[in-house]
């Protein structure tokens, strides 16, 4: 007879192995497509920088515009200061003088009041924002362009890497945005993608002059548009290898701040969008959409179990200590080094450890990763599903108690 946690191993492996081998298969099927469509010619594009006291990075954020491998006279970069206080339009100013610079300031309203105030002012093909901070590839634009030639592609969303990954929490990130990258494309494949980056997404124009600008007081209008334009049954496209550098929280309360944000918003705006479940809209409604709840769901259920087993057996520990004076010394350890009891469970964590392993080196293949990630795994490994399982158990609370949210924000 099986326990509730042997029970609970075996669904949650037998669902992470699940999920796993489906991924890889879609993968593995549209691997012939992992390359961009041919760029056969250039679409008028307009990027737009919204800001708020980001006067340390906006600077590099609009260099790494210029950079970009784009002719000029196509590309339209235009920097919104929503109420700064410190010098952030001073800052930007100085690149007014290049002739595709195009600097504002206006009260503060939010991002998606900057977004929306940009949107009036462009006239172009294309627009996408890029938050100040963070950098785009060179190349990454040109990546992007080619979708677009299907008149049913309504955005292109890149493939994110953390920026500068230089502690604990930074190195966590990175895997899980490898992981990202990974999973991203493979939700293109699936016509899945429900969430469009704020940094670097590019967007057919037409579909906000149709069905109108962002929403500003979403919590994740990234995610907002994305299932608006999967419910009008348009597609969003992934280009694998149009990178874009985002600087990653860099201590604890900022990131839980930006998590319990992503988080809150995703249940608000899945709720919202409801009709996308089901089979009408294909694998986002049938399985993508499902499964990432179910997903949610377990990983919560197990890691709460877990900790409650833990400190169980830590009570048991010291009152069996306490039996004996912790007289550690006195205990006797019977170990045997040849001897491994590898069971059922046992060989379910091997297989998942494998698949785990496999999955970060696909990843770190496909983003062009060259930095060595062993102990950025490992750390991610002992560390992000207690993570993860609290910023959702806080979402959940901040959603089931209607309490505000608070934006966090990052600095270098």
């Amino acid at each position: 007879m099986f326990s509730f946690g042997e029970i609970l191993v075996i669904i949650v492996s037998f669902f992470g192995l699940y999920m796993s081998i489906f991924f890889f298969m879609t993968l593995f099927e549209n691997m012939h497509k992992l390359g961009n469509p041919s760029l056969k010619r250039y679409f008028s594009v307009g990027i737009v920088v919204p800001a708020y006291n980001e006067e340390t990075t906006i600077g590099k954020t609009i260099e790494s515009l210029l950079k970009l491998d784009y002719p000029k006279d196509k590309l339209k970069i235009v920097v919104i200061d929503d109420g700064s206080t410190d010098k952030t339009y001073a800052v930007a100013k100085k690149y007014a003088k290049e002739k595709n610079v195009f600097v504002y300031t206006k009260k503060n309203g939010g991002k998606g009041s900057a977004l929306n105030f940009a949107l009036k002012i462009l006239d172009t093909d294309l627009v996408g924002a890029l938050d100040a901070d963070s950098f785009v590839d060179k190349h990454a634009l040109k990546r992007m362009i080619g979708y677009f030639e299907n008149e049913n592609v309504m955005a292109v969303t890149p493939s994110m890497k953390i920026y500068a990954p230089n502690n604990f929490l930074r190195n966590i990130q990175r895997i899980e945005y490898l992981f990202g990258i990974l999973l991203r494309k493979t939700f293109a494949f699936m016509g899945a993608i429900h969430v469009t980056p704020g940094p670097f997404t590019i967007f057919r124009k037409f579909f906000f002059d149709k069905y109108g600008g962002y929403e500003e007081h979403n919590l994740t209008e990234d995610i907002e548009i994305a299932l608006r334009i999967q419910s009008h049954n348009y597609i969003i496209e992934n280009s694998l290898d149009a990178f874009v550098y985002t600087v990653g929280p860099k201590k604890f309360m900022p990131l839980y701040k930006q998590r319990v944000r992503w988080y809150r918003g995703f249940m608000d705006n899945v709720f919202r969008y409801k009709h996308l479940f089901g089979i009408k809209h294909g694998n986002l409604g049938a399985f993508m959409l499902p499964s990432a709840f179910i997903s949610v769901f377990l990983i919560m259920l197990s890691t709460i179990y877990f900790l409650v087993v833990l400190v169980d057996n830590m009570i048991t520990w010291f009152f069996n200590l306490k039996a004996i004076n912790f007289d550690i010394f006195s205990l006797r350890f019977n170990l045997d080094l040849f001897y491994f009891d590898i069971g059922p469970l046992a060989m379910l964590a091997i297989i998942g450890l494998v698949f785990g392993i496999t999955t970060i080196l696909l990843a770190k293949y496909l983003a062009k990763e060259k930095a060595n990630l062993k102990y950025s795994y490992i750390i991610y490994l002992c560390i992000y599903s207690f993570l993860f399982a609290y910023w959702w158990l806080m979402s959940v609370v901040y959603k089931c108690t209607n309490k505000k949210v608070i934006w966090g924000k990052t600095s270098l």
